[in-house]
């Protein structure tokens, strides 16, 4: 009997206590290997589960095999420039359950080629330049020809660099000022670097320390966790490379990415901003390519004329990023009052609900109505069609018989041709491109707010005219 009751207290204490959730190992990348003669990329570590989500730089990866401690992916590693890659396994979206590593494909680069030796690499921020202009002269062949330099001779005419170039501009003024918006953007990154480097090193060896030693005491102060509206934005920038991934598969990855790239380039951006106030003066003295813009009389602008700088905004009522520019505007103009002129362009998609866009608020500029159509078509959620136009005229006082005459036959078609042939003459990359003075905005930097985005624009081209009357 004594052992009976204790069998009996056994089953039943056990069956009282609460299940005991099974204890799964974190996630852990030990090791990660390409190989370009299969176009693999073996991953060791474990806890990968048994249908692991694999990234690359946010890509997600074919699995070639999946198991617990080992992942076989399909890399093209033959075909992508050598370089660091994020990689990122991920088996479900509970804690520890994804794991981030840095893969190296490619051969490293030696000490020479960092410190700048004409391969096109720039210098790390750990490890800068001692000086911005390289020791000793210039590499067989490294240095561009100047204007002056002989292209041809012909008998006793010597054609120069500066000729050809002005033929060249002659004869095809696009291509020309494609080649130089590129020679300009790739110095511009690199002259970048190289300022920036400058300042850390000097504000390093005030303080008796390496770079990476200062930027290991200075950015965690800076470094602010981005939300997931940045999250979300990364997602949509990705587009096709998503490769059809949900947000929720790639959220992992995006939430690494943002911590290990993202977050600390923008502290380290403040921290450069920062030294550039309070420590040695650096100016960026190069000047990107400028066009004359071509003004139309019917081109809605607000601003004066004689504004010293003047923002051409190429717009498109679809596109996101070009309303959040202009959205922006009114902010911009309140603080820089008489000195900033903004003026629209159209630049629709070549998609039906664009187009028809720009033709209503082209009808809406025949009555003076444009920016009123303009911000209350951009600040509306619904549908780019004739009902919604209509509704949108009605709202902000257009004559609507008019109106509606000049969308339903079309009486503006012809102007936005005529628009869209001139961002051809510009060499235009998008809704969204703006020309400050007739110079191409760079690319607004990673989660930047517009509003700062714009700000900095009009401050460069101030201080640039500043520089320029000295």
């Amino acid at each position: 009997m004594r052992h009976l009751l204790v069998l009996v207290f056994a089953l039943v204490a056990r069956t009282a206590l609460p299940a005991q959730a099974p204890v799964v190992a974190p996630a852990v990348i030990v090791s990660a290997d390409a190989d370009p003669s299969s176009g693999t990329l073996t991953i060791a570590g474990s806890g990968f589960g048994t249908r692991p989500f694999v990234t690359l730089d946010l890509v997600p990866l074919n699995i070639n095999l999946a198991l617990d401690q080992r992942i076989i992916a399909v890399v093209p590693v033959s075909m992508i420039p050598p370089g660091s890659y994020l990689l990122t396994v991920t088996r479900g979206q509970g804690a520890g359950e994804s794991a981030s590593f840095d893969v190296r494909i490619g051969p490293a680069p030696d000490s020479k080629a960092s410190a700048g030796s004409g391969t096109g690499l720039a210098p790390s921020a750990s490890n800068p330049p001692a000086s911005p202009v390289p020791e000793g002269p210039p590499a067989p062949g490294a240095a561009l020809p100047g204007g002056s330099d002989a292209a041809a001779r012909v008998g006793d005419i010597t054609i120069t660099v500066a000729d050809v170039d002005r033929e060249w501009q002659r004869t095809d003024p696009v291509g020309y000022l494609s080649a130089s918006r590129q020679l300009y953007d790739a110095r511009r990154r690199l002259v970048t670097d190289m300022v920036n480097n400058q300042l850390l090193s000097r504000e390093a060896a005030s303080r008796g320390l390496t770079v990476d030693a200062l930027l290991k005491e200075e950015l965690p102060k800076r470094t602010v966790p981005l939300p997931d509206t940045a999250l979300t934005a990364l997602y949509q920038s990705l587009g096709d490379r998503s490769r059809g991934a949900t947000l929720d598969q790639l959220r992992p990855a995006l939430r690494e990415w943002l911590a290990r790239k993202v977050e600390p380039e923008l502290a380290k951006m403040a921290y450069i901003e920062e030294l550039t106030k309070v420590s040695t003066r650096a100016d960026t003295l190069l000047t990107p390519p400028q066009v004359v813009v071509e003004h139309a009389a019917d081109d809605p602008s607000i601003g004066p004329a004689t504004a010293p700088v003047e923002v051409v905004m190429f717009g498109d009522f679809q596109n996101p990023a070009y309303a959040r520019i202009a959205q922006t505007v009114p902010r911009v103009r309140d603080l820089f009052g008489a000195r900033v002129r903004f003026v629209f362009k159209h630049f629709p998609a070549n998609d039906a609900a664009s187009i028809a866009a720009a033709e209503a608020a082209a009808c809406a500029n025949l009555q003076g109505k444009f920016w009123a159509f303009h911000d209350t078509l951009l600040g509306q959620a619904g549908a780019l069609d004739v009902t919604r136009f209509k509704s949108v005229a009605s709202t902000v006082g257009i004559d609507r018989p008019s109106f509606d005459t000049c969308v339903d036959r079309e009486q503006t078609r012809d102007r936005i041709g005529f628009a869209l042939e001139e961002t051809r003459r510009y060499d235009l990359r998008g809704s969204g491109s703006l020309l400050v003075n007739g110079r191409l905005a760079p690319e607004p930097p990673a989660f930047l707010p517009t509003f700062e985005y714009l700000k900095r624009l009009v401050e460069e081209e101030l201080a640039r005219q500043a520089r320029d009357a000295r």
